[in-house]
């Protein structure tokens, strides 16, 4: 199992400065990436930039329903070998059952895609989709493809979305494709704030102990830092290694 970063954390200044964060992030020691398309578009020679650091290029992420923004993606991640395209914000802004199961459709259509470049299409869960007993991932989950549209769980939104990410992983591992390993306290989660690895309630050391051996991949994400970007996630890098990873 390795482990990437979200570049996330650094907000805005990604699109502004992404050669020294990258340089940070395989300093750190994580040995991949996750990020927008558009980051990497307006940098311009970003293989060049991740291929010096010996990094890869884990997953791009964007919003369900641009085939065109989707396909575009899905060549970038074939150029480098790239592993996931993952989509979040299913279901529009109703979050109806019919905007859900056309986000399905969408799904679907970009997993079959997908098989053409040999990447993988996951979706991201939100605590939204795991309110009312995952009513919306339900709908997701049960209207794709097990074949064409994985899952990318992110522990945090599990949690704030009222389930326990350690059975929620355990119920869905064969639909997993990799985790968004993300942390913070009951109250943080009230307003939407987030924590290193490690400092907030989320269960990590038996989440890995189930994963470990079935994933390739886990990615550190954290919204958003209070402290800086680079020193929360090498705090985040240093817990993992504390846990044998």
């Amino acid at each position: 199992m390795r482990i990437g970063a979200q570049l996330i954390i650094w907000g805005r200044r990604v699109e502004e400065d992404l050669a020294s964060i990258v340089k940070t992030v395989a300093e750190i020691g994580y040995e991949g990436i996750e990020t927008s398309p558009r980051v990497l578009v307006k940098y311009g020679d970003w293989k060049k930039l991740l291929k010096d650091y010996g990094l890869s290029l884990v997953a791009l992420h964007i919003g369900v329903g641009n085939l065109k923004e989707a396909e575009d993606a899905l060549k970038m991640l074939s150029e480098f070998n790239g592993f996931y395209l993952t989509f979040s914000g299913a279901g529009g802004k109703t979050k109806t059952q019919k905007e859900y199961l056309e986000s399905c459709r969408f799904l679907n259509e970009v997993g079959r895609l997908a098989k053409d470049y040999n990447v993988t299409v996951c979706y991201h869960n939100h605590d939204y989709e795991i309110v009312n007993n995952a009513w919306g991932l339900k709908i997701i989950i049960e209207n794709t493809d097990p074949e064409l549209v994985r899952l990318c769980v992110d522990t945090y939104w599990v949690k704030c979305g009222g389930l326990e990410p350690v059975d929620f992983i355990k119920t869905h591992l064969d639909r997993i494709a990799y985790l968004h390993l993300k942390d913070g306290t009951e109250e943080d989660m009230k307003h939407r704030k987030f924590r290193e690895l490690g400092k907030g309630c989320i269960d990590f050391e038996k989440i890995l102990e189930i994963v470990s051996e079935k994933l390739d991949w886990v990615i550190v994400e954290q919204d958003r830092s209070e402290k800086d970007p680079s020193q929360s996630m090498r705090e985040s890098r240093e817990y993992l290694r504390q846990l044998g990873y």
